[in-house]
């Protein structure tokens, strides 16, 4: 019984080791595999990446090309101030308001060019407007500067009103007048950036 007893032991102990043994390498081997199933899922991520950067790369002058056409198309457009210059589309731009007051029966005051050199932008052009006439009138102008082309924005507009009387006693006409200011800004084409 004592070899039997004996045997089952070591086969205890050697099943024990073995265990022991297993563990051990599976606590060796398993950071080791986990390390490397990271640095490969790191470098597929990376080689993605890459391919995707190389295809952006190919296909530069394609986007080069493509662009180019859509500032010919632009131009063609005139969605710009035509005109070589920030004064000369300041001019451009207050001769337009000018014919736009008068043509929806307002009465213009003055215009003035603001400078908007901004972060150094310099294809916008702004000019400050006041100009005189009741609602329609101001209605029309606006329609029209921000109807056509080129592209126009009016900002910061300032609305007053006064009220009007003409005539004498019995045929006395009641009414009001508009005082009103605001900011004209189109934009010159930009250069080939």
């Amino acid at each position: 019984m004592n070899l039997r007893t004996g045997k089952s032991k070591c086969v205890l102990l050697l099943g024990g080791m073995s265990l022991f043994i297993l563990l051990l390498l599976a606590m060796i081997i398993w950071p080791w595999w986990s390390k490397i199933q990271f640095y490969d899922a790191a470098a597929a991520q990376s080689a993605d990446r890459i391919g995707r950067y190389q295809r952006l790369l190919d296909s530069r002058p394609q986007l080069g090309k493509r662009l180019k056409t859509l500032r010919q198309d632009l131009g063609k457009r005139k969605y710009f101030i035509a005109a070589e210059n920030q004064e000369l589309a300041a001019a451009e731009l207050q001769n337009r308001v000018k014919k736009i007051v008068t043509g929806a029966g307002g009465k213009l005051i003055s215009t003035q060019k603001i400078d908007t050199d901004r972060d150094g932008d310099k294809r916008e052009i702004e000019i400050k407007v006041r100009m005189k006439g009741d609602v329609v009138a101001l209605s029309k102008v606006l329609h029209e500067l921000e109807g056509q082309l080129p592209v126009l924005m009016v900002q910061d507009i300032s609305i007053r009103s006064r009220r009007t009387v003409k005539g004498r006693r019995q045929n006395r006409v009641e009414g009001y007048e508009l005082d009103v200011s605001f900011g004209v800004v189109g934009y010159l084409p930009g250069g080939g950036k």
